[in-house]
Formats: C-alpha cells, structure tokens, sequence
C-alpha cells in the first residue's frame, strides 16, 4: 500500500524594509540581515517608503536616523498609521552620537533604538526580539488556526475583541518601555436590543454596520476601531492620554448625532453611549482595560437613564 508523504512547507524568509540614505552603510545593513536569513528589501529614499510599505508589508522595517532633519521620525509616524501599529520598527542611529541618540528618545515615537555597528550584531538580535514578542503576543491572543477570521468581525468589518487585545497588549509593551500613553474608548448603542426585538435582527444588524462605518470615519487613521459585544464597539487611541479622551468622545458623539439610517421607510437615529480608560492611569492586563472602559460605559449609560436621557429613535 502506498503510503502518502507529508511534505512540511519551508517557512518563508521574513521580510525586513531597510531604508538608509547612505548607499555604503545600506549595502552593510543589507548584508548583515541578509546572512541572518532575512529577506531584505532596501531603498535609499525616505519618500520612496511609504509606496514600498504599502506593496510589500514587511514584517519589521529598519530606518537610519541622522541628523539634522530626522527624516526617519516622520516616516516612522506614517508607517505606524499605515501598518495599525502592529508593524516592528527600529531606528539605526551611529555609534557615539549621543545627541542623535536622545532625540530619538525624546522624539521618536517610542520606537526601539540600535547603534550601529560593524558586525550588526545588535541589530539582528534586537530584530529578532520584536519579532518574537509580536509573534508570542498574537499566539496568546489569537489561536493560531484563527487564521484571518480571527482578525476581522464578519458582520461589521472591524477588527474582532481578541484581535483589540492583541494590539492592547502591544501598545502596552511598548509604552512599558519607552514611555508615553494610550487610551480606550468604548462605545454602546442605546436601545439596541429593544430595537432588535421589536424590529428584527436584519434591521438591527444593518444598524450595526451603518454604526460602524460612522466609527470608522470619526477616529484617526492611526487608531484602531473594534466591535467587542454584540452592540458594543472599542477604539484604542495609540499616544492619546487622559487629557486627551473628552475631545475624541465628544467628536464621536457629535458625529453620531448627526447620523440618520433610512431603511424601510423608517429613519434610525443611533444614540451612542461611552466610556474610557487611559493607560498607565489605569494598569492591568489588555483584558482588564477593555473591562474597565466598558464598566464606565456602564456607569454613563445608568446615569442617563436616570437624567431621562433619549435613546435610539424611529421616525416613520
């Protein structure tokens, strides 16, 4: 009887976007992370990265920072906004510039740092940390037979609770380190299950979709929107401290004042109520700040009920 081989399928070379002005030191950088089993892609340009970011998605990005524009920094800011912020990046500053060094610090975006030096020894070792901890952070949040599924809510297209955790616990990490802050605000729309009740599940659903395209379009572009409840969504607001949380609860709320769903001949006016925490003034695991802000969600919602506030509206 023949007996079916299994073949195990090579992994592939994970690939690193190098970008580095200096043609000599990025054919160096390319040679290190090449003989250390990386795919390398390099490039010179800085306004040549975005577009590479963009075809490629790399799994880690290496950028030189030099004095005295730092162009790196503000590439680093677009790459971050264009990849979730789930993307390692790393800034390679020269050995014995410690001005460089600390505007980096200061100024960079809470992006990990490595001297340059003539074996790029650090470089490859640093890499590969970041590589293991996003790889180990996403393995303890996201089963790994998930797949994509796991990433995406079917219904709404946003990102999925665990998914939310998995950037939680990143973004956590890295303020850990370098410092700074973040924020989640959750949301929860008003009079949903009633509604669904008394109206149907299609009708309830198509609000839930409506309600997440106007999330979408009110938040940043660097931050990342969730749906973690059945009528309830969550935004993590990477660099966004305490302070600054009314401001982006009140452009919500603004904005779904103003949104009408016309469907079936009826016009759906979605009230949303909120909540917030804001990290480290409150500490935990991801899963205890998600709590956290969906326990002060709570806690408006029952202080409007209490003022007699209005929810969710159907106008024939």
């Amino acid at each position: 009887m023949a007996l079916k081989r299994k073949h195990k399928r090579a992994e592939q070379p994970l690939t690193v976007l190098v970008v580095e002005p200096r043609a000599g030191d990025l054919e160096r950088t390319r040679v290190v992370l090449g003989e250390a089993g990386f795919r390398v892609v390099p490039v010179t340009r800085f306004d040549a990265a975005g577009p590479l970011f963009e075809a490629i998605r790399p799994d880690a990005v290496v950028l030189a920072a030099q004095p005295p524009d730092y162009a790196a920094i503000s590439v680093a800011r677009r790459l971050r906004q264009m990849g979730r912020g789930a993307v390692p990046m790393l800034y390679l500053v020269d050995s014995g510039e410690p001005e460089t060094y600390r505007y980096c610090l200061e100024k960079g975006l809470c992006v990990d740092i490595v001297p340059r030096s003539g074996s790029g020894e650090e470089l490859v070792l640093r890499l590969r940390a970041q590589l293991r901890l996003k790889a180990a952070v996403r393995r303890a949040i996201v089963p790994e037979d998930a797949g994509s599924a796991a990433l995406r809510d079917p219904l709404t297209g946003l990102y999925t609770r665990a998914f939310l955790l998995e950037l939680i616990a990143l973004e956590m990490r890295r303020t850990e380190r370098f410092g700074g802050t973040f924020s989640v605000v959750t949301g929860s729309l008003d009079d949903f299950r009633p509604l669904r009740k008394a109206s149907g599940r299609t009708l309830a659903e198509r609000l839930l979709v409506y309600s997440a395209v106007v999330f979408g379009q009110t938040v940043r572009e660097a931050d990342m929107v969730a749906r973690v409840g059945e009528e309830e969504f969550a935004v993590l607001l990477p660099g966004t401290p305490a302070e600054g949380v009314p401001d982006v609860m009140a452009r919500v709320s603004e904005r779904f004042a103003l949104a009408r769903l016309q469907v079936e001949g009826r016009v759906l006016r979605p009230s949303l109520t909120l909540g917030a925490v804001s990290y480290p003034d409150v500490v935990g695991t991801p899963v205890q700040l998600l709590s956290s802000s969906l326990q002060a969600l709570r806690r408006a919602r029952e202080e409007r009920r209490g003022a007699g506030a209005a929810g969710m509206g159907l106008t024939v």
